[in-house]
């Protein structure tokens, strides 16, 4: 579920578990400071498998929010 008007969007890889937190969570801040500086688009992290995620910000999560979605 990618809009098609995301500026920003970051794919992380995690190749061990304990790996998980650290990584999301360094992305999870960038997209907040990059949601911060144009207001109205929330962050959305997608869980595509066990490795994968990806970290963007959406028009379809409202601004200040955080939001998963696995697929």
């Amino acid at each position: 579920m990618i809009d098609a008007t995301i500026r920003y969007a970051i794919e992380v890889r995690i190749t061990h578990r304990r790996e998980l937190e650290n990584k999301l969570d360094r992305a999870v801040e960038g997209a907040i400071r990059e949601a911060l500086k144009e207001p109205g688009r929330g962050v959305l992290v997608t869980r595509h498998d066990h490795q994968t995620f990806t970290v963007e910000l959406s028009h379809s999560v409202p601004h200040g929010t955080i939001s998963e979605l696995a697929t």
